[in-house]
Parts: C-alpha cells; sequence; structure tokens
C-alpha cells in the first residue's frame, strides 16, 4: 500500500472520529494511528485546507455541524446498484449532448462509466481513468484511451503520476465528472484524495464544457477531498428527485441544470 494511500486512509478515518466526538486532539490521534505528532499536525492541517475541519491548538474541531454528513468511499460494484436507474437516465442524457468526431475526458465512477457505455453508438474518442470502461461494450468507431497509472480496486479507478502525465499531453473537446459530493459552499468533492489532481488535470485540458454527472443524493453533499470550485462547471445532469430549491441555488451560479 502506498503512502499517499495510507495518508488518505488515515483521514478518512480522522474525519469519521470528528463526527463522532465533534472534537479531536493531536495527542489522540497520535496514539491511535501510531504515528507522530508531527504526522497527525500535517493531517488537520492539510484537511483544513480543504475546510473538512476547523483547527485548534492542539487539535481540531467540526467545521459545521450543519453541513451535511460527509460521504464516505463505498466499493465501485456497490455504487453500481445504489440510484442505478437515476444514473443510467443521467448518463443517457449526458450522452445526448455529445456530438460525433469529438474527444471527452471521463474519469472514473458508476454514473462516468454508464456515459461511456450510453455514447458507443458514436464515433468518439474517450479518454478515461476509469479501469472499468475496458470491459465496457463499444463499436469499432470509438476509440477508447485507457490512461495508464496507479491501480486503485476500490474504486476501479487509474491515478498517480503517469496518469496526470498522459492528461497533460491531451485536449479534450468537453469533460464529463462524476463525484461524490455536489455542494454549493464546498464545491465538487470526491472520496478519493488521489482523483482530486486527476479531474482538476482534466478540467485544465478541456477546451469545451465541463459536465458534471450526479444523482440525487450527490446534491448537497459533500465528500472528503475537494476536486474544483462550481465555478469551472458548465453543466450539471441530475435527476427529477433533486430539490427544487437546489436546483435555483445552483443555476443561480450561471450552471445549467439538466434533468433527467
Amino acid at each position: 500500500m502506498s503512502a499517499n494511500t495510507i495518508a488518505s486512509n488515515r483521514h478518512i478515518k480522522i474525519l469519521d472520529m470528528l463526527r463522532e466526538e465533534g472534537k479531536i486532539r493531536v495527542d489522540e490521534l497520535s496514539e491511535y494511528f501510531e504515528v507522530s505528532p508531527v504526522t497527525i499536525r500535517r493531517d488537520l492541517d492539510y484537511l483544513n485546507s480543504q475546510r473538512l475541519l476547523s483547527r485548534t491548538h492542539g487539535g481540531a474541531v467540526s467545521v459545521d455541524t450543519e453541513i451535511p454528513l460527509m460521504v464516505p468511499e463505498r466499493n465501485f460494484n456497490e455504487k453500481g446498484v445504489i440510484n442505478r436507474q437515476e444514473k443510467h437516465r443521467i448518463a443517457e442524457m449526458a450522452a445526448s449532448l455529445v456530438e460525433d468526431d469529438e474527444i471527452l475526458f471521463v474519469n472514473s465512477g458508476s454514473t462516468a462509466l454508464m456515459l461511456i457505455e450510453a455514447v458507443n453508438r458514436k464515433k468518439l474518442k474517450i479518454v478515461t481513468n476509469n479501469a472499468g470502461a475496458i470491459t465496457a461494450p463499444y463499436n469499432p468507431d470509438m476509440e477508447l484511451i485507457v490512461l495508464g497509472g496507479e491501480y486503485r480496486a476500490q474504486s476501479q479507478s487509474l491515478v498517480g503520476i503517469l496518469t496526470l502525465e498522459n492528461i497533460q499531453g491531451i485536449n479534450s473537446t468537453h469533460t464529463f465528472l462524476g463525484v461524490n459530493g455536489f455542494s454549493i459552499d464546498k464545491g465538487l468533492t470526491t472520496s478519493v484524495i488521489q482523483e482530486c489532481s486527476v479531474n482538476q488535470a482534466m478540467i485544465r485540458n478541456t477546451n469545451g464544457k465541463v459536465v458534471v454527472l450526479a444523482d440525487h443524493a450527490k446534491i448537497g453533499r459533500v465528500s472528503n477531498f475537494v476536486s474544483a470550485p462550481l465555478d469551472v462547471v458548465d453543466i450539471l445532469v441530475t435527476d427529477s428527485k433533486t430539490p427544487k430549491e437546489l436546483i435555483a441555488q445552483i443555476e443561480a451560479l450561471g450552471i445549467e441544470v439538466l434533468l433527467a
């Protein structure tokens, strides 16, 4: 297990403990994780920079008790059965935005994989870190480019330096991103810290629109790590179960909302 993965798992556990206790101390965390106080302070400083907690002398407290519960990382196969019908409709609607001969960035996640399956009748180039795409059906006119990198079995995704280097050499027509959380205050969030840099690189190398795919359970929720602010988003494709008041707030930011 890589050092980044160990740190990411520790961050998730720290946030879990904070939700349960309301406050945490450096010395207690150091003893619990069997790491140095310096390592814990570095963890807390990072989580504070992501606005996921508030640093205090000797520890940290919850940043806001009214913020929705963090969305934990789920196994890829488990994610694939949650709100499956809504995700399928979202993928089909997002596919209608795609024209032949485009180059698309598509990230990891179950909804993103459904999009890849939904556009398989078009003549496209799909560039993705979604390892599940390898076994997805697609026609000979669709070229699938799977980014290299470190394979994460939990999310069936490819991450790391090799992934980022490959993205840097490609400019997409549009980018389609699945997320774990979509929040007015926190922006786009994910449960996997390594995937933040992948999402950010895809956004930077997009010539056209950034389209977010998120079912109603993701809207107004916050996951562990911030991928990007909402001002990078052009279109949100969600489902009709998303509350109207949240849709109005999102549209007020200049983001087009499409309901599947």
